[in-house]
């Protein structure tokens, strides 16, 4: 009996091993799904409504599939595109850049009396850029832009079909549940329910904090002010470094851009306040114990699905724990790991 135990602890083993192997070689196909899931679960609540109102079917999937669908295609064309233009302005972000540094650095030699060659040092830094960092990002960024048109073909089939689903989920649970499928339907509802709360409060946030990111960088006339404000709204998904990255950013560019340093510095002020008050004060009342997690299955989740997926699964790593902890928590047998992953309102 306990050697049939061990077997059955080692295949269990092996076959997480295999998922999570495949889960890495099909990343490519298994991305764009996981997105159209998400997607279409927040869309379910609409599908619903417009259902009970007696709009058909066949005219309702169709509109929903060929706006939102536009809209994310439109906003990937806008993202390329600017993408394009920083690439084509490397030259002269680069050298304003280099400017600027080399400004500081006779600065702070006059300041502290010491004798930094700047020339030196900007010379450093400027092969640094030149052939080591950037030209390894140019070319993953050239990869994942080619790649593009792919993940969002997989992304729009998925979706499509996800969203014609929805609207019959009902029949279907009833009909694989069999004489559970009553209570098998209440706990599908139930998960249903906190998976649309958790992504449309996260959206609505992260809208908010892309929306202030980009009305700040227009104030102060920094360049590219639509890129960064979608940039904040894609890394607020991920906690604490998304959170950082959506601050840097912009204010590199105000940096280079800028030649007040009173500028700069009021302008990052604010995006660090704005960024702060959204990620550590409102979203903790807004989203409750519940639906949080704690720092550790937080950390966790960003080591082990940056690993799996690159940056894709860090920002798809707190939704996708978030799903898994309420899941786990609707199982008496599971209850605790999902308590674990969290903590109560009051803490």
């Amino acid at each position: 009996m306990a050697s049939d135990n061990t077997i059955k602890n080692i295949l269990i083993v092996f076959l997480m091993v295999l998922i999570f192997y495949l889960l890495s070689v099909l990343s490519s196909i298994i991305i764009p799904l996981v997105l159209a899931l998400l997607c279409a679960i927040l869309f379910q609540p609409m599908i619903m409504f417009f259902l009970k109102k007696g709009v058909p079917k066949f005219l309702m999937l169709p509109i929903i599939s060929i706006i939102s669908l536009s809209i994310l295609f439109l906003i990937g064309l806008v993202t390329a595109d600017t993408v394009t233009q920083i690439a084509e302005q490397k030259d002269f972000l680069i050298s304003k850049f280099l400017l600027k540094l080399d400004a500081l650095l006779i600065q702070i030699n006059d300041i502290f009396n010491l004798k930094l060659d700047s020339t030196m040092l900007v010379a450093e830094v400027y092969s640094l850029i030149k052939d080591g960092w950037l030209a390894d990002f140019a070319g993953s960024l050239a990869s994942e832009l080619g790649s593009f048109a792919s993940s969002f073909l997989w992304f729009a089939l998925y979706y499509v079909m996800l969203l014609a689903g929805m609207s019959g989920y009902r029949e279907y649970i009833r009909y694989v549940g069999g004489r559970k499928a009553d209570e098998l339907l209440h706990e599908y509802e139930v998960i249903q329910s906190s998976i649309v709360s958790y992504m449309g409060i996260k959206t609505i946030l992260s809208l908010l904090v892309g929306t202030l990111t980009y009305l700040i960088c227009v104030f102060y006339g920094v360049k590219f002010a639509m890129f960064w404000g979608f940039i904040a709204f894609i890394l607020n998904f991920i906690p604490s470094i998304g959170s950082i990255l959506g601050t840097v950013l912009p204010i590199l560019m105000g940096v280079i851009q800028l030649d007040s340093i009173t500028d700069v510095g009021v302008m990052s002020i604010i995006l660090i306040v704005m960024h702060f008050a959204i990620g550590n004060i409102v979203e903790p009342i807004v989203m409750g114990g519940q639906l949080r997690l704690n720092t550790l299955t937080v950390l966790f989740g960003l080591v082990f699905w940056g690993f799996v997926w690159g940056i894709p699964g860090m920002v798809l790593s707190v939704p996708l724990l978030v799903i898994m902890k309420i899941i786990l928590e609707r199982s008496q047998s599971t209850e605790m790991i999902g308590r674990v992953m969290g903590y109560p309102d009051k803490v």
